[in-house]
């Protein structure tokens, strides 16, 4: 990974923000960030360890405790549950609606911040999450908040479990999005947002490659320049 900016983006579930920045990142040469993955980490790893989910004074009693890696390696955020590197299982619908609940606990946000800053203190990063542009990197370069209706963002959900052999139900998962949706927003601490000087792309009707191409013209002109010509 290359010294460059944070570029920083968040949006609600099922918006695409994975494979959009996956995608950036490997354009930029930049290392890829999924904070998201890092609090369904959370959520495993207390169910793992046999953890009350409800009892916020035992989860900030242990949290630092828990046997969790995270580290940046060949350009993509790799965790560490123990010896285990935790990947699909982390995609599990169950684990996202955990996820959810646990991002609300203060202690949770504030340790995993602090992680996510210190993963990014070297810059040249795509950082994807539902508070990157408002509480974790505020002042990044670039701030964008990817947004799409709950139809498109349930199919793109729907088909993302197809793909990865993952069962589920179209109904099930709009219900699922929207509850998140309402929680997120809802949510007294780092409620998502996209707050004055972040820019909004609305998604709805675009494919993957046109909302790549979209967040590029947002980037400074001589940033995406260099790191194109260093990438070629």
């Amino acid at each position: 990974m290359k010294k460059g900016m944070i570029i920083a983006i968040d949006g609600p579930a099922g918006v695409g923000k994975s494979t959009v920045c996956k995608l950036l990142a490997k354009h930029l040469g930049y290392a890829y960030l999924d904070t998201g993955a890092m609090y369904r980490a959370m959520a495993w790893s207390a169910i793992a360890e046999n953890l009350n989910l409800d009892d916020e004074s035992e989860i900030a009693r242990r949290l630092e405790l828990l046997p969790l890696r995270f580290t940046i390696e060949n350009g993509a955020l790799s965790i560490f549950y123990k010896e285990k590197r935790l990947d699909d299982e982390l995609r599990q619908p169950e684990i996202s609606v955990r996820a959810s609940h646990i991002s609300q606990l203060k202690c949770v946000r504030d340790y995993l911040t602090r992680c996510q800053r210190q993963l990014g203190e070297r810059g040249g990063i795509v950082a994807e999450g539902r508070d990157m542009t408002t509480v974790v990197f505020p002042d990044a370069p670039v701030r964008v908040y990817l947004t799409a209706d709950l139809k498109a963002r349930t199919e793109r959900r729907f088909l993302e479990y197809r793909n990865k052999g993952i069962a589920a139900d179209r109904a099930g998962l709009e219900a699922q999005i929207k509850a998140r949706d309402e929680a997120d927003e809802q949510r007294a601490l780092a409620p998502l947002r996209a707050t004055p000087g972040v820019r909004v792309v609305d998604t709805s009707h675009m494919n993957i490659s046109e909302v790549v191409t979209q967040l590029m013209v947002l980037i400074p002109l001589e940033t995406a320049e260099k790191d194109a010509s260093i990438r070629g």
